[in-house]
């Protein structure tokens, strides 16, 4: 490659620019089964976007609040019956996957209907601009005029498009659609419009589509450079836009759980290179589309950095957005409280003021139940409780005989519910002392259980979905209160493959099983082999299984010694069902 090839190639980079972008804390889905069940990480656009704010790809003050479309704005490309029955938990939960009992039929409404107006917005600023504007969300291409699916109810680019024509746009109007998916729901709502041409690479054939969509169907795991070449095959048959729309799909990694198309983040960074250069000084909007795998955050987090001139910018393998989002909180409240602590403590102030007559019951010796309320909103967790559809949260502590116990009560349907249950203790592990959980329940009594959403071994309800969040808190509380971290002893295979990712069995050999369970099972799902476990149908070398509860612990890396004591056991350990086993029936 040429000195000046270089150069050209990168000098877009140089300087960077600021990329305006639509976000609002609401658009996590206020569902608390699908990251389970169906494989959706619901905080992945608060990932991307907690990303870019902490490492200054977007400034404070590019961020921009959404307001919701009308129906009004909704009516030029949905049928009424259709929007009448979005009002139904039944409908909403057929497009969402989910239990219409998990459903909060208004609060789910209100998400979709402001990623909606975040990409109508961004439209309108994408024109005013005449470059690229971001939605965080959005992209729900298989919403058609007279139905929803595929976790898509309202059609936000449709929705857009009609509201620039009844602004007096008149130009030629582009989508390209780089989702895994097909443009179903898109194609539907444009057909017979003459200045809007859609464009798509889709990894799935879903029948024949409208003959008005370009479509390309990429071959499944298609290398990178096979993927770009189909890509600049569809960019030379583009019409010149005035407005574009663009679908930056995040689910076209490999091992992407729905997609089928199998790039690497590399070739996913250079697909959205040559989406810009094909798109520059065009107004144009950037939505995520869908993403069902760990890392499917990153790929939009990536579009961002392209647009912003900082495309050659990597996303270190082990960031953990949610785990720098809470140290970066855990910082403020320790700014705001004038010491080292991540809550605040009010005992001393109500003391002063003559109102702590009695001694406050504290968790660990530390936490009072207000101190820990406050966190906990400050945090974001009561809010995303709230938008379940419980309200009047309250924080209540006191001690059991197996620890300090942590209470979350919050008011549904006219009672009281307990959301959070928690006994902790100081307890040494490894020969270190351990923030130890003895017990914790996330629950979520308005939701029930379903043929989606199975009862697991353990559950009397489902859970609140916060498990990654509350793992976070443990983890801040024992690093304040000098523990070497968090230990708890997961009774239940699916528990410890859950928390796999932060935590390790103490005992190396224990571990060195665990990891030739995961090995051995990793085709059917967690909550499969939980089920397989329990009747008796896992095999280990042979012969019978049954889960072996063990302490796993965090923030203690395994020594050399460990790791070839886990390698060994790994090796030696050979999981299978019943119906793979020798001599089962």
């Amino acid at each position: 490659m040429s000195p000046l090839h270089w150069l050209t190639r990168w000098l877009p980079e140089l300087g960077g620019a600021s990329v305006p972008i639509f976000y609002d804390e609401s658009y996590r889905l206020p569902l608390t089964g699908i990251e389970t069940t169906v494989g959706i990480e619901p905080r992945g656009v608060d990932f991307t976007t907690w990303y870019l704010l902490e490492k200054g790809i977007v400034r404070p003050e590019d961020v921009h609040r959404p307001l919701p479309v009308s129906y009004k704005e909704m009516a030029r490309v949905h049928d009424a019956a259709y929007l009448e029955s979005l009002g139904q938990p039944e409908t909403l939960a057929r497009i969402f996957a989910t239990d219409p009992s998990e459903v909060p039929v208004d609060t789910l409404l209100s998400n979709v209907r402001l990623v909606c107006g975040g990409t109508m917005a961004a439209a309108r600023l994408a024109l005013a601009r005449r470059g690229p504007v971001v939605n965080m969300a959005g992209g729900f291409h298989h919403a058609a005029p007279g139905r929803g699916g595929g976790f898509c109810a309202v059609n936000d680019i449709a929705v857009a498009l009609a509201a620039l024509h009844a602004d007096g746009f008149d130009g030629q109007a582009v989508v390209l659609d780089l989702d895994a998916h097909p443009p179903d729901g898109t194609a539907e709502c444009l057909a017979g419009q003459e200045k809007a041409w859609i464009g798509s690479l889709s990894g799935s054939d879903w029948g024949a589509l409208p003959l008005e969509v370009d479509e390309t169907r990429v071959p499944e795991g298609s290398s990178d450079a096979d993927y770009l070449a189909l890509l600049n095959g569809l960019l030379s048959r583009m019409p010149r836009p005035d407005v574009a729309f663009v679908i930056a799909g995040g689910d076209v990694l490999a091992g992407d759980r729905f997609g089928r198309v199998g790039l690497t983040l590399d070739g996913a960074r250079r697909r959205d290179r040559a989406l810009a250069h094909a798109l520059r000084g065009v107004p144009s909007v950037w939505l995520p589309g869908g993403g069902y795998h760990a890392e499917s955050w990153k790929i939009f987090a990536g579009t961002v950095l392209v647009l912003a001139g900082k495309g050659s910018r990597r996303i270190t393998a082990r960031y953990d957005p949610l785990s720098a989002r809470y140290q970066r909180i855990s910082r403020l409240l320790s700014q705001e409280s004038g010491s080292d602590d991540i809550t605040l403590t009010l005992e001393d102030l109500e003391g002063s003021l003559g109102l702590g007559a009695a001694i406050q019951p504290k968790v660990l010796g530390y936490y009072t139940a207000q101190s820990l309320e406050y966190a906990l909103f400050r945090y974001g967790l009561l809010a995303h409780v709230e938008r379940l559809g419980y309200s009047r949260l309250r924080v209540e502590v006191g001690s059991t005989g197996a620890g300090d116990r942590l209470k979350v009560l919050g008011r549904a349907a006219g009672q009281e519910h307990l959301l959070v249950d928690c006994v902790v203790e100081r307890r040494p592990v490894l020969g270190e002392p351990f923030l130890f959980v003895n017990w914790l329940s996330l629950r979520h009594p308005r939701a029930r259980f379903s043929e989606r959403r199975p009862q697991l071994p353990g559950q009397d309800v489902p859970g609140l979905g916060l498990a990654r969040e509350a793992t976070e808190m443990l983890l801040l509380m024992a690093k304040r209160l000098a523990l070497s971290g968090v230990a708890f002893r997961p009774m239940w295979f699916h528990l410890a493959a859950l928390a796999r990712f932060r935590f390790r069995f103490a005992d190396p050999v224990r571990q060195g099983r665990f990891e030739a369970m995961v090995r051995d099972f990793a085709d059917p799902s967690v909550l499969e082999t939980t089920r397989a476990v329990v009747d008796g149908r896992v095999f280990l070398n042979g012969e019978p299984y049954r889960w072996e509860p063990d302490d796993m612990v965090s923030r203690v890396e395994p020594t050399a010694a460990d790791m070839e004591v886990i390698a060994a056991e790994r090796e030696r350990c050979h999981f299978t069902l019943e119906d793979a086993a020798p001599g089962a029936s």
